[in-house]
């Protein structure tokens, strides 16, 4: 079983894997922005390049497709969820975990980043051909955050209930709450307050609300 590295003891990105990250969200927030402007159907993988400043080569060394690209906007930020609940202090419980770490998401979001998100769920919506790729992002982010809990908890993350559950209850819950929340027209307290009522219920057993 893997054990989780403390957090003063885990490598820093070095530069060459800070510029492919940048590179990469570069191209994403292209590709969606350009999908916002003027449609998916008009978007090529050239136009997205361009406005990234990067070769259609240096593109497909990162995505797939034009709709890969745009479900990618905006996902590393969520993935450094998953990173931040593998940092928190080991006293704290999965949920405790994962409830500082959301709290600090919410709470960092810009009134673009915000706008950006709302944009993106709508694109999903208008155009099927992205939700596989959305798809499939969040069943990766709950791999990941499966490996964070069953490292957290001691459990195996291959063999034992308990770390899938949670992961798959949490990851469910922090979607259903953006979606929730893009559709209310709410703003960051909104977000914070969808993210903080899905973790209440979902960590007190989710009992049905009373009518």
């Amino acid at each position: 079983m893997t054990q989780t590295l403390p957090a003063d003891d885990r490598p820093e990105l070095g530069l060459r894997e800070l510029k492919k990250q940048m590179t990469r969200t570069a191209i994403a927030d292209s590709a969606l922005r350009l999908a916002v402007e003027h449609g998916l159907d008009n978007v090529t993988i050239h136009r997205i390049a361009g406005l990234a400043f990067v070769s259609p080569r240096t593109f497909s060394n990162y995505f797939s497709c034009k709709e890969e690209a745009v479900v990618a906007a905006g996902t590393h930020e969520l993935v450094a969820v998953v990173a931040a609940v593998a940092d928190r202090p080991t006293a704290e419980g999965p949920w405790e975990a994962l409830r500082a770490a959301l709290s600090e998401f919410t709470g960092s979001r810009s009134a673009e980043q915000l706008h950006s998100m709302v944009q993106k769920l709508e694109l999903e919506q208008q155009y099927p051909s992205l939700r596989p790729y959305e798809s499939w992002f969040w069943s990766h982010l709950e791999d990941e955050l499966r490996t964070v809990v069953a490292e957290r908890t001691g459990s195996d993350a291959d063999t034992q209930l308990y770390p899938w559950l949670v992961a798959a209850s949490a990851v469910a819950g922090i979607r259903s709450a953006i979606r929730l929340w893009a559709a209310s027209g709410d703003g960051a307290a909104g977000l914070a307050a969808r993210v903080e009522d899905a973790l209440d219920q979902l960590s007190s057993g989710l009992r049905a609300p009373t009518p």
